[in-house]
């Protein structure tokens, strides 16, 4: 089941999200929405565990009533999130993306690790770091879980790149 804590970071209010978003949660997306009163508002999706199709559909309503007349920012996207707004662009429509991760495995010790990123970066940059990043148990160099180019989808959607 979806909950949620409130965390006031001086003139922004991060929601930290946990468990996961499904056909309960209309009921607790709704309830948030009535008690925000913030106009910068950061979504910490780290702890989702995952999204349903209702879920999704519910998070799309949340996130359309979300934006009107506020500021909203994602950040400590996983990798099924942002597999989801891949899939679904509107769900990051008005919504900057600031940071993410992505899977990776060693190809020398099958060790598989989850990697964080900045999402200011470009794609290019972002590119550089996927090829950049070591196993943390032999470190060797890494391989993305998934094709690159698919993980980075959302950064052709954004305004900038």
């Amino acid at each position: 089941m979806l909950t949620y804590k409130l965390i006031q970071k001086n003139q922004e209010l991060l929601v930290a999200f946990y468990g996961a978003v499904d056909e309960r949660s209309p009921a607790v997306l709704n309830e948030l929405l009535a008690r925000l009163n913030a106009t910068e508002v950061v979504l910490d999706m780290e702890a989702v565990e995952y999204f349903n199709s209702l879920g999704i559909r519910a998070w799309a309503h949340f996130v359309k009533s979300l934006v009107a007349g506020r500021t909203v920012s994602y950040e400590r996207c996983p990798p099924d999130f942002i597999n989801q707004i891949n899939m679904m662009p509107l769900l990051a429509q008005s919504i900057e993306i600031l940071s993410f991760s992505s899977e990776f495995i060693c190809p020398d010790c099958n060790h598989s690790q989850r990697e964080n990123f900045d999402a200011h970066l470009t794609k290019a940059q972002l590119l550089n770091a996927f090829e950049k990043a070591t196993c943390s148990q032999c470190g060797s160099g890494l391989l993305p879980d998934e094709d690159p180019e698919t993980i980075l989808y959302f950064k052709s959607q954004q305004k900038t790149n």
